[in-house]
């Protein structure tokens, strides 16, 4: 018998099972099975999350419309380069990913705020090494993006009416990335206004 895709309702239940069981275990003495069996469920979701995502159409955007599954789903990028083969379920989500956000911004924005969610909720040292990842891809793949784009101006093969959706997403991410790593600039936030 073949396996059944899970549904998204179907994986959003199981995640929030998962994620009680993680808060419930927080207090006690880690029980090795009990601890054992949250891991295989958690792997399990992972798998059942990346097909039922994978399986989509090109058209549905996994931030703009499953941003609820692809969130927890960021945590499996924590072990993205200790996967040497280029066909990996992992990279090839992250190519999907990529290529969703060269052309949405909704995307992008989702996919930043899943990151400031993570550094929000979990202690540094923990969630610190998933992030680095996180932000060397991001870094990685906007500086691809931005040699695409100069490659085809300087080739004389950039359509205003195609590539301007493109150089507006890239220049959003380029300057958010960039504020985000100005200290002063992530503190006026917090500064009272006055006027």
């Amino acid at each position: 018998m073949a396996n059944k895709l899970a549904t998204r309702r179907d994986l959003l239940d199981r995640w929030r099972g998962i994620q009680m069981e993680e808060e419930e275990d927080d207090g006690d003495i880690p029980d090795p099975s009990k601890r054992h069996l949250l891991h295989l469920r958690k792997e399990q979701w992972f798998a059942d999350a990346y097909n039922f995502l994978i399986c989509l159409p090109c058209e549905s955007h996994f931030w703009c419309g499953f941003w609820d599954i692809m969130g927890p789903l960021l945590e499996t990028f924590y072990n993205y380069f200790k996967d040497d083969r280029h066909d990996s379920p992992l990279r090839r989500l992250w190519k999907r990913i990529s290529d969703e956000m060269k052309r949405c911004l909704q995307c992008v924005s989702q996919h930043h705020q899943a990151q400031d969610m993570y550094n929000m909720e979990y202690e540094s040292s923990s969630i610190g090494p998933l992030l680095d990842v996180l932000h060397k891809l991001d870094n990685e793949r906007v500086t691809l993006h931005l040699r695409d784009i100069n490659t085809k101006l300087a080739g004389e093969e950039y359509n205003p009416a195609c590539d301007n959706a493109e150089v507006v997403n890239l220049l959003y991410e380029v300057c958010f990335l960039l504020l985000s790593t100005i200290p002063s600039f992530n503190t006026l936030d917090k500064a009272p206004l006055y006027g």
